[in-house]
């Protein structure tokens, strides 16, 4: 009786035992796996959060650098800003050569079959511009004025629209029998390289062709309000063999229209 009492209590103590293992690897184990969920959720949330701060830190970083290369696109060929007419010509430069120019007489002109002119006017014109056409009866004044004391006088229109086609050019000399030599330049190169603005911009070459006057042709286009002949002045300063008083003046008229 001993004895069984003694095997039941042993028994008894290895079921207990088992359970007691039992239990114990399952809640061992559990706690792993809740360690590395744990673990998992944590990392799964750090690189959720990790990469964005880094993304956050790199457009800080490199704001500047985008913003570098999108202002360099800004200037690519394919957004290409267009650039403004050349400065042009000082008072004291040697003046920029035409060389053949279409007239409105049908012949080429350049600047070097002038080489016999004490002075040369050039004029910046066109057919349109009301300014320009108030001034077109001063400026055959001008040329008649001064034809028998060497000065020359010629006028050139780079505007390129249909009402400045050299043809239009041909029948407005015509009709206002225009004393000078009228050209065209579709080009637009020489108003460039003399910095031409508006329609008329009055240039004055002296004898060794450098720029001695430039600015507007007198002070006012209403003809009965015209108090100063700044480039008449300017003319009559070259012939005798002075230095221009007032060498420049600002132009105003209808602005050229480059291209």
């Amino acid at each position: 009786m001993l004895r069984a009492i003694t095997w039941l209590g042993m028994v008894a103590l290895l079921v207990s035992l088992g359970c007691s293992e039992s239990k114990s690897p399952s809640t061992v184990a559990s706690k792993p796996e809740s360690d590395q969920a744990g673990k998992a959720e944590t990392t799964m949330k750090d690189s959720a959060v990790q990469p964005a701060a880094a993304t956050v830190d790199t457009a800080e970083s490199k704001g500047k650098e985008v913003v570098a290369v999108t202002a360099t696109e800004a200037v690519s060929p394919e957004k290409k800003v267009e650039k403004p007419a050349k400065e042009g010509v000082a008072v004291g430069d040697q003046a920029p050569a035409w060389k053949e120019l279409e007239g409105t007489d049908g012949k080429k002109h350049s600047l070097r079959e002038l080489a016999e002119a004490k002075a040369i006017a050039v004029i910046f014109t066109c057919n349109t511009c009301p300014v320009a056409r108030a001034y077109e009866e001063r400026i055959t004044e001008l040329t008649n004025k001064y034809k028998d004391k060497s000065v020359v006088v010629v006028a050139i229109n780079v505007n390129k629209d249909s009402a400045n086609s050299l043809p239009a050019m041909k029948e407005r000399a015509e009709k206002e029998g225009f004393p000078f030599a009228y050209m065209f330049d579709p080009s637009q190169e020489i108003a460039r390289a003399y910095g031409a603005t508006v329609t008329p911009h009055a240039f004055l070459l002296d004898g060794k062709r450098n720029v001695a006057y430039m600015g507007a042709i007198d002070d006012s286009q209403n003809l009965e309000k015209v108090s100063k002949h700044s480039l008449q002045d300017a003319i009559d300063n070259v012939l005798a063999g002075e230095a221009v008083a007032v060498p420049t003046t600002k132009q105003f008229g209808c602005g050229i229209r480059y291209e």
